[in-house]
């Protein structure tokens, strides 16, 4: 059985809320062998705003953000030059100006879903190459015809968990702070909730994580900064943080499932370490960021 995914053409500018329910909506199918191999056929691009020299680099990063959080299953990213073909049992990630052959309309986007029961089988991921492209972090910018210049990464990390299994919540009626909210927004990463859907469906890595910032190394000019993440709730009962550069003392983060924590940073390279107490007192490192700030 095929159905299709569609990130909509809609812009909606949302801010982070660390208030939001669990609201993410599975499509019912997932995955049940690993790899899940993504043929990545986008193509060169020249130097994008955030560094990345391909289309296909960027795809790549956009399976790696998922990766960090699940368990079960895993993306695995290959660069080919396939013939896209619907319904061959391969997962084709391309640009095109139509979807096999059929209008777009309104999406960005689209993400086929092919299923033998309740098992997902394919899923191809088409991006619209009618609309201007590059690759940036932060809240959507314009390009110079005066329409959105879309961010790849963030549609893709979208389209992606649409492969996974997710569906887009608030067209079921929620209200949730999400990158798999059917509108292309100021979100450009995944946010607790969508992390909480992947997970529902294919377990944690560990049993905490960072969401902010999500790359390991960041350079801010700024005294203070602040952390997200998540947290599995039934393995992790505090979650801690620190800055080594001021000693050994952590600081307890606010919230578990989804926890927040501001720390101050000195000047250069900072070593922030991420502690969770599973409920026996004795604290345990599951990851780390170097934040270097900058005079």
């Amino acid at each position: 059985m095929k159905r299709i995914r569609f990130s909509l053409l809609f812009v909606a500018l949302l801010l982070w809320s660390a208030t939001g329910a669990w609201a993410y909506v599975l499509l019912g199918s997932k995955w049940q062998t690993t790899p899940i191999v993504m043929h990545m056929e986008l193509g060169s691009s020249g130097t994008l705003m955030d560094g990345s020299t391909s289309w296909d680099q960027v795809a790549t990063a956009a399976t790696n953000v998922w990766n960090q959080y699940i368990r079960t299953v895993k993306f695995q990213a290959v660069v080919d030059n396939l013939a896209p073909a619907d319904g061959d049992g391969i997962n084709n990630i391309f640009f095109s100006n139509t979807f096999y052959g059929q209008n777009f309309g309104d999406a960005v986007a689209i993400t086929t879903e092919w299923t033998v029961g309740s098992r997902r089988t394919e899923a191809d991921t088409i991006f619209n190459s009618n609309l201007s492209w590059n690759s940036y972090r932060g809240p959507l910018l314009p390009a110079q015809s005066g329409d959105t210049l879309y961010d790849l990464r963030r549609v893709a990390i979208h389209e992606f968990g649409h492969t996974l299994g997710l569906d887009h919540p608030d067209e079921h009626g929620q209200n949730v702070v999400a990158i798999m909210n059917s509108t292309v927004s100021d979100i450009d990463t995944v946010t607790a909730d969508d992390v909480a859907g992947a997970q529902f469906l294919y377990g944690a890595t560990s049993t905490a994580a960072f969401l902010r910032p999500s790359t390991t190394t960041i350079r801010t000019r700024a005294k203070r900064y602040l952390f997200q993440g998540v947290a599995v709730s039934s393995q992790a009962k505090r979650v801690y943080l620190e800055n080594i550069r001021f000693g050994r003392t952590p600081v307890l983060a606010a919230g578990v499932q989804s926890w927040r924590c501001v720390l101050p940073l000195k000047v250069g390279v900072n070593r922030i370490l991420l502690l969770v107490d599973s409920g026996n007192g004795a604290l345990r490192r599951i990851a780390a960021r170097t934040v270097t700030r900058l005079r």
